[in-house]
């Protein structure tokens, strides 16, 4: 019956609060759902992790971006040749990705 429920009012466009949708769903996905975590990784751990993986390449900007899924923060790198390059950290676990 909850099933049902749910099927209707996603297929006329309703949704269920957040935080009920939170209480069904997986630990996983309550994670996801909650949203506005503070990142555990600060803005010059995370500068410094790019400083480490990209050496040859000069800081432009850091900012962190929150949403409703973890932290992250967007690097904005200049490299030795030039190019302006957009990097991320992971603001919980300090992974770096492109």
């Amino acid at each position: 019956m909850r099933a049902f429920l749910i099927l209707i009012l996603v297929l006329f466009g309703m949704s269920l609060p957040g935080s009920v949708l939170a209480e069904r769903a997986n630990p996983a996905m309550k994670n996801i759902l909650q949203g506005g975590q503070k990142p555990r990784v600060s803005n010059q751990q995370a500068a410094g992790k790019i400083k480490r993986n990209y050496p040859d390449s000069k800081i432009l900007s850091v900012k962190l971006i929150k949403g409703n899924g973890p932290p992250v923060y967007r690097i904005k790198i200049l490299s030795d040749n030039g190019v302006v390059k957009l990097v991320f950290v992971d603001g919980m676990n300090a992974e770096v990705f492109e």
